[in-house]
Parts: structure tokens; C-alpha cells; sequence
């Protein structure tokens, strides 16, 4: 995080209240914006902001879908909070429950659709060549981000690539997989080959391209079952031409490998690692001295290659755009003292509770891994203040996840310390209040990630093997197996899982998500075990939706008749009753 960054220039130019219907709200409209550099960059940054506006409300939001949809992770907060819990039993809580994600999705498309077109018309000399490029490559990515997510939530989506208003059915998979394919080819075409070092921080690469097409081309030929990739002009993007982009990414972008894994994550900052116990008693058993996070003091994480960036500008007002709320909904339970949860800020408890099946598994597969318990807080051991069964917590499990959960700072001050609720709020201005805190960047794609596709690709374990190198693991020989293993734990927790499931076929789905039967878990905190919510099982519930949530039907509605329900979805199938019910 930075106090200032390229989001920070909202410019509202759209509504969403008609079915894939744009209406102008402000002065600026498409017959006289953009007409000068700066405008550009404010259409620019109205794109990437629909990213913050789609993470307002976290609990209708991808990567909180994908997280606890996965077997990584148990829906838990309180009886109330009904999304989370729908979303881990293969359910919905109301028909609308994913209309903000919808909306803000194909808010980000029609910007960028209008980007696209504003750019080919503006008047020669108000923008270099270069950076018209740059702008237009930046613009096809994000359409294709945006539609790579509608396309494995939902299935078929209305793909609408003009701002010509329009009603429109679903599309086949292979028709937006071919559009995806198509923006992303067009974004590494024209995006500039320069190192990461010496682009704009925040804003997309070349190289966010290159990996985001694997990622594209992993899903589409994993869960169709499919030998390539279509393109819309009858084409395709074959696994060679992936190789080589992603050969191109790790040889020429700059970008590597951080030298500890513990130093991706914000606990390691400057302010807490001194007293984080955790941290110091890992650096003495290993002799490495002087572990910094990657993006202390804004500093620039050469292992990033696209992320969601935040600011310092978070307030009653407009709180939400500014701050990650995935900290505060991943936070411990109950807002109690900073003092027992420290390093740790407490929250909302949502999607965060480990099963305990999943580090019982990993412990079994790589017991010496320092990942484990960088990524997973073991309650018992590390917070024997923390107080369980806060407010109404269901699913309540031991161990918790870190990557994402909010990191608080202390300082000395009489006989004792003084709490902060964020160590942004000393780092960098933050108001230290636990729900506007938070400023960490959202990571979508790292190298790590990069390396794993390129082994799965190739099937060549030496990436992989970088990858355990920088965690201190022997080597492995290359299969799929074992690259299922190191993907799962190297990401953990970081939204990709569901999807890596998926793609690797029903089978694995099934028996990954089966696994969470059975664990030990919390409910108001008394001892219970996890049966599952869904009354079908998990199974059954895959083998209707094959994983897709469903459309929300104020959108089917307002489609005359052009939009349908998914299966698994329709007829009120899938209705989540609310818990212990």
C-alpha cells in the first residue's frame, strides 16, 4: 500500500440499473470525454476502480466466493451471515445474492469497452503512440479479467464487447473463452516489453498478460477437456504458444521470487516483527536475520505481477473503495482486545476457519514446510488470550488463516503497550479504526503462480523446484500429483483453489470437497463436528451446478426472456434455509 495510488481518481461515468444498460450520470459523457492526457487517465482509472467497487460489499464478491466455495476453507461468521455460509453448501440465501458482483463485473466491462473505442477515436497529438497503446493493452486485459470471472462463476454470461446498448442471452463457454483469449493475445501484443521495474506500479503489464493467459487457458482445456484455446477469428492459442509466453514472463519481466515466504505477508512489517514471537523464534532457528515484508514502506513487491492496490484515504464516506475489506471480513470474531489476537486484528470471522483435515494433510505431505505455519494461525498456539465463541461464531475452527487477515502494531507506553488496530495507521497515516484500517494489497497473480503453470505446462519440475527451494524443500520429480500438492499449498488461501479444483475434474473436486466432512469445528462455542449444509452432500450439489453460482434473477428478469437460470439453479433449487435450520 501507498498513501497515494492510481485508484485514488474515481471518475463515475455509468449505471447499472438496467439490464446491460449504461446511463451517463455526470457532465462527462462519451461526446466530450476524454479530450486530454489526464482525462485518459481518469478513464483508465474509472476501470480499475470497479475492482474496488465490486470488493464494497466482500461477502458478494469473487474471490470470497472462490475461497470458501473451495475445500480450503468453512463458511462460519454468525448466524446471520448467511451469504458465507450459502456459498460453502453449494446454496444461495436470496435470489439476488450475487447482484453486486454481477453489476460491478459488467460495470468494469462497459468501461472498458468504452476505453476501447474512446481510444481508437481521440485526436492525434493528445496522447503518444506509446502510451494510446499501453492504454488500449490495459484495457483488453481487464475486459478479459472481468469476463474470465463471470465466465467460471457463472458459465454462460451475455458477452457484450461495444457500449451499443443491448439485450442479450447467454453465451456459449466457448464463444467467451475464444473473447478472453482474444483480449489477452491483443493486451500482450500491445502492452510495452520493459521490465516491471520500469512500468507504473498498480496498473497492468505485459506480463500480468502472459500469466493470465495460462491461467485462462489452464481452466478452459481442464474443465471442458479441451486441446486448445479458441480466438474469435477462428484460431486458437495452442499450449506451446502458452510455454512461450510464460518463458518470455520469467526470462525478460524482472519479476522474481521474494526471498523468504514469510516476507509476501504483511506480518512481517517493520513495526510488528519485533514482536510478533512467531517470526523471531523462526529466525532463530533458521539464521535468517532481518526478514522484511516485501512491500514495507510502500516498497514495490518484485513478485507481483497484478493486484488490487489500496490507499490511506478510507473514511465513513467512502471506506470501502479505500480499504481491504477482506482483512476485516477474515478477522478474528468478536472485536476483542488487540491484546489477545496480536499480531492479528479482529473482524467479521467470515470464510476464514481452516478444517482441520487440510493441515492434518499438509503436515502429512511436507511436515518440514515453514509455509504451513506461515499461512495457518493455530489459535491454541499462538493466541492463548483469544477468547472462542465470540458473539454467534458457527464453524469456529483452531486454525485461521494469515495471508489475509488485518496485522495490528503496539508501542511501548508506561508499564505497558498501546494497541493499534492496523499497522498502517503508524506506517502510514491510516485512522485507526479496525473497519477503515486496512490497506494491504489484494494479490491476483505472482510469480510464484507463474513458475507452478510452467511445470504444470512443460512438465518439467524445475520451476516447481524453485519454488520449494525458496521454502527450504528438497526437490521432487514432475507430476501432476505433485504439482496438485505444491500449487495448494504455495496458494493457499489466496482464491485459486477453487478453480485448480475444478479444472483437475469432477473426481478431485468431489473428494476435496468431501474431505471437510468430519472436522472438529466450534459452534457457539461448544465442541461439534462439521456434516456439511447442503442435505444433498457435496457431491450431489457439484454434479448439479458443476460448481457455477447462479445469475442473479433481477438480471434474468430484466432480460425479456433472453437470459436463463443455470442448472442446478433453477426452479428454487439451492435454496439455503439459514443455519440449523
Amino acid at each position: 500500500m501507498k498513501k497515494i495510488t492510481y485508484i485514488i481518481v474515481t471518475l463515475m461515468l455509468f449505471s447499472c440499473d438496467d439490464f446491460l444498460t449504461f446511463d451517463p450520470i455526470t457532465d462527462k459523457t462519451s461526446a466530450n470525454f476524454p479530450q486530454t492526457e489526464t482525462e485518459a487517465l481518469q478513464m483508465m482509472a474509472g476501470i480499475y476502480t470497479t475492482m474496488s467497487n465490486e470488493h464494497q460489499l466482500t461477502d458478494m464478491s469473487y474471490l470470497f466466493v472462490c475461497e470458501i466455495a473451495s475445500d480450503d476453507k468453512l463458511g462460519g461468521g454468525g448466524v446471520n451471515d448467511v451469504n458465507a455460509q450459502a456459498f460453502e453448501a453449494f446454496m444461495y440465501s436470496n435470489p439476488d445474492m450475487l447482484s453486486h458482483n454481477w453489476e460491478t463485473t459488467y460495470e468494469g466491462i462497459h468501461r472498458a469497452n468504452f476505453a476501447i473505442e474512446k481510444l481508437d477515436e481521440m485526436e492525434e497529438g493528445i496522447l503518444s503512440d506509446g502510451l494510446k497503446k499501453q492504454y488500449k493493452g490495459e484495457a483488453h486485459f481487464l475486459r478479459a479479467f472481468f469476463y474470465h470471472r463471470l465466465a467460471t462463476l457463472y458459465g454462460k454470461v451475455p458477452l457484450k464487447i461495444t457500449t451499443e446498448l443491448a439485450e442479450l442471452g447467454g453465451a456459449p463457454a466457448d464463444e467467451i473463452f475464444a473473447q478472453i483469449a482474444t483480449d489477452l493475445k491483443e493486451a500482450i501484443d500491445l502492452l510495452p516489453n520493459k521490465d516491471y521495474s520500469n512500468t507504473k506500479e498498480g496498473h497492468v503489464t505485459r506480463w500480468a498478460a502472459q500469466a493470465m493467459m495460462a491461467r485462462v487457458w489452464l481452466f478452459y482445456t481442464g474443465f471442458y477437456q479441451k486441446a486448445d484455446l479458441p480466438l474469435v477469428d477462428g484460431g486458437s492459442v495452442s499450449k506451446q504458444n502458452v510455454i512461450d509466453w510464460l518463458g518470455d514472463c520469467i526470462n525478460n519481466s524482472g519479476h522474481k521470487l521474494v526471498g523468504d515466504f514469510h516476507e509476501l505477508w504483511p506480518y512481517t512489517n517493520s513495526l510488528t516483527i519485533g514482536d510478533y514471537d512467531y517470526i523471531q523464534d523462526y529466525m532463530a532457528e533458521t539464521g535468517k536475520k532481518d526478514l522484511k515484508y516485501a512491500s514495507d514502506e510502500g516498497a514495490r513487491n518484485p513478485e507481483t505481477l497484478f493486484a488490487l492496490k489500496f490507499s490511506n484515504f478510507a473514511n465513513w464516506d467512502i471506506r470501502r473503495g479505500y480499504g481491504n475489506m477482506y482483512q476485516l471480513f477474515f478477522g478474528l470474531r468478536g472485536m476483542q482486545p488487540i491484546s489477545n489476537t496480536y499480531p492479528f486484528s479482529g473482524g467479521w470471522g467470515q470464510g476464514n476457519s481452516i478444517p482441520k483435515g487440510m493441515v492434518d494433510q499438509w503436515l502429512a505431505d511436507e511436515p518440514n514446510d515453514p509455509r504451513i505455519w506461515a499461512s495457518v494461525l493455530d489459535i491454541e498456539e499462538e493466541l492463548p488470550g483469544y477468547s472462542v465463541g465470540q458473539w454467534d461464531f458457527v464453524m469456529e475452527s483452531n486454525y485461521w488463516g494469515k495471508k489475509y487477515n488485518g496485522v495490528t502494531a503496539r508501542v511501548e507506553e508506561g508499564d505497558g503497550y498501546k494497541y493499534y488496530n492496523d499497522y498502517s495507521v503508524i506506517m502510514y497515516g491510516n485512522q485507526d479504526n479496525n473497519q477503515l484500517s486496512h490497506g494491504d494489497d489484494l494479490v491476483f497473480i505472482r510469480f510464484a503462480d507463474v513458475l507452478l503453470m510452467m511445470s504444470e505446462l512443460t512438465e518439467d519440475a524445475q520451476y516447481m523446484n524453485r519454488v520449494r527451494a525458496r521454502a527450504d524443500l528438497p526437490p521432487v520429480d514432475y507430476s501432476l500429483e505433485n504439482i496438485q500438492k505444491e500449487r495448494r499449498y504455495e496458494l493457499a488461501f489466496e482464491g485459486l483453489r477453487w478453480n485448480d479444483m475444478r479444472r483437475w475434474g469432477p473426481t478431485y473436486t468431489k473428494e476435496a470437497l468431501e474431505s471437510q466432512i468430519g472436522a472438529p469445528i466450534l459452534n457457539f462455542g461448544k465442541p461439534e463436528v462439521f456434516k456439511g449444509l447442503n442435505p444433498k452432500g457435496y457431491s450431489a450439489r457439484y454434479d448439479e451446478t458443476k460448481g457455477f453460482f447462479p445469475i442473479p434473477q433481477s438480471q434474468i428478469n430484466l432480460s425479456n426472456g433472453l437470459l436463463e437460470q443455470i442448472e442446478g439453479w433453477r426452479d428454487g433449487e439451492g435454496l439455503y434455509p439459514g443455519f440449523g435450520s
